[in-house]
């Protein structure tokens, strides 16, 4: 199907769905469908530039756009969904949503400590009952798990907070798109979050599991009335912390401790062998010193002072960002600087 024929689809889509309902105040945003080579927008082709990289959203001809690389056959529900979580970035930029994560500093400072782990894998499992059911006593222990990782692990609780600020409550709003179009669809979401978010490998990277993590928080607070939707601004910080009703403890993650330590294990393993396998290949498709703007952050891994990006990596040469296409292995001089970047596969 040509560019054009699936945005007039996805188009109609957008335009039947009630964004009231999904969020209150979010609005459609005009978006763009982009391949290898071309890029449709607002009824024409426009020339894809290396603005269009990634599914995003964007500053384009003075207007914030969703984008998204059409690479597989989607279905038409799940496709405009995702372009609507899209949407919705561009409309957390335009609101000033002030809670986005450092990504690239992350990379490098967050710590995958087995017993965070292995307790935010007991609140996954809460937020999977609380789904189905709500439990006020299975909420307070959810809430005094978070304040206990907020105070012992300040640094991971604080990035993962923001990650299901932003990602979170666009995975939520693609969770009511789906509501809308698709049920089945939407049922299709559920199960998917029940058949990985207690698994200790989805944990890794563990910016993937936010998108899931923050979508519950809010359909959990929702549940028990302690979510503001204010539009005019953003959300309070995920989950509510205060006012919880009781100062109770929490039955904790024990159970889970040594899975997340042998599941961190398994994530620096892989991490060395993508490293050392692009070192064995030794295609250096870039020569530093020169600075490293930005990585494909989904599924980045640092280890030992290597950094690995799928799809594209950003860096600058004086005053212009470049940019590399494919997946990649970087050594970096320091957390700003590339040495060399490798050809991963």
């Amino acid at each position: 199907m040509s560019l054009e024929s699936l945005y007039e689809q996805v188009g109609k889509t957008v335009s039947s769905l009630d964004f009231e309902k999904i969020w209150p105040g979010f609005k459609a945003l005009k978006f763009a469908l982009y391949d290898r080579e071309s890029c449709f927008f607002d009824g024409r082709y426009v020339e894809k530039t290396d603005a269009f990289c990634a599914n995003t959203s964007i500053l384009y001809e003075g207007e914030q756009i969703a984008i998204w690389m059409v690479q597989e056959d989607l279905d038409i529900s799940v496709l405009t969904s995702k372009l609507v979580h899209e949407m919705f970035h561009g409309f957390q930029r335009i609101r000033g949503w002030e809670c986005w994560p450092d990504e690239m500093d992350a990379l490098y400072s967050y710590r995958y400590d087995p017993e965070n782990l292995s307790l935010k894998l007991r609140e996954n499992e809460i937020l999977l009952e609380l789904k189905d059911h709500a439990d006020e006593a299975l909420l307070r222990e959810l809430l005094a798990s978070r304040r206990y990782r907020s105070e012992k692990f300040p640094y991971e609780y604080s990035y993962e907070r923001k990650a299901e600020e932003i990602e979170g409550t666009a995975n939520y709003v693609e969770w009511q798109v789906l509501r809308q179009l698709d049920p089945e669809k939407a049922s299709a979401l559920e199960e998917e979050m029940r058949a990985v978010m207690t698994k200790p490998e989805s944990l890794f990277p563990i910016r993937i599991s936010c998108y899931y993590t923050g979508a519950l928080m809010i359909s959990a607070l929702l549940s028990a009335g302690l979510y503001d939707f204010d539009p005019a601004v953003r959300p309070a910080p995920l989950p509510l912390l205060k006012d919880t009703g009781s100062e109770d403890g929490f039955s904790g993650g024990e159970r889970f401790l040594v899975a997340a330590a042998d599941a961190a294990e398994a994530f620096c393993q892989k991490s060395e062998e993508i490293v050392q396998s692009a070192l064995d290949r030794n295609e250096i498709v870039l020569q530093g010193p020169c600075e490293l703007a930005f990585v494909n952050i989904y599924d980045a891994r640092c280890f030992n002072g290597y950094l690995t990006s799928t799809y594209f990596v950003m860096y600058r040469e004086g005053s212009e960002d470049r940019m590399l296409q494919g997946d990649f292995v970087i050594k970096m001089k320091d957390k700003k600087t590339i040495d060399k970047v490798y050809r991963w596969k």
